[in-house]
């Protein structure tokens, strides 16, 4: 085949293949890793989740383990959605707030005598993994743990005459 020839076929070829369209179902990758900011997206990524400052009171967060009360307390055996839910809220957002089950303050919203074995257990029941970081080393690697309610407000003064 001449050297034109063999041009114009590669040039031919290269046309037809860039107008054909790939197959949306061969080129979706789910996203594997979280996107790095100022970074091009050369890897299907996902945004990760925006990072939040420590809750300003422990009540609100600690308050979503409610439906977790039977399971903990073990008079249930299986974890509900509603439970998990809130397991995966405080691991994400409150993650420090575990500090209150170490020192059991927990146990004015779950009543009853609780079981830390089945606590630890939320972790894979829920598919979200919490350190243990978070319930052992509240003194020494914390700052600041939030307190169980918010402070009272200060008194009102009267109006200035």
């Amino acid at each position: 085949m001449a050297p034109s020839a063999l041009l114009a076929l590669l040039v031919a070829l290269a046309f037809v293949s860039a107008l054909q369209q790939p197959s949306a179902e061969a080129i979706r990758i789910p996203p594997m890793v979280a996107c790095t900011p100022g970074l091009p997206k050369f890897i299907p990524c996902y945004e990760p989740k925006p990072l939040r400052g420590p809750p300003a009171e422990c009540w609100t967060p600690l308050s979503k383990l409610a439906p977790c009360a039977g399971f903990l307390t073990a008079s249930d055996s299986s974890v509900s959605s509603a439970c998990c839910d809130g397991f995966k809220y405080m691991v994400d957002y409150a993650a420090i707030c575990f500090c209150h089950y170490s020192n059991g303050d927990i146990g004015k919203i779950v009543p009853g005598t609780l079981n830390s074995t089945r606590l630890f257990g939320l972790s894979g029941a829920c598919g979200s993994v919490v350190r243990l970081e978070a319930f052992t080393d509240c003194d020494s690697k914390f700052d600041y743990v939030p307190p169980m309610t918010p402070p009272s407000p200060p008194p009102s003064l009267p109006p200035a005459a």
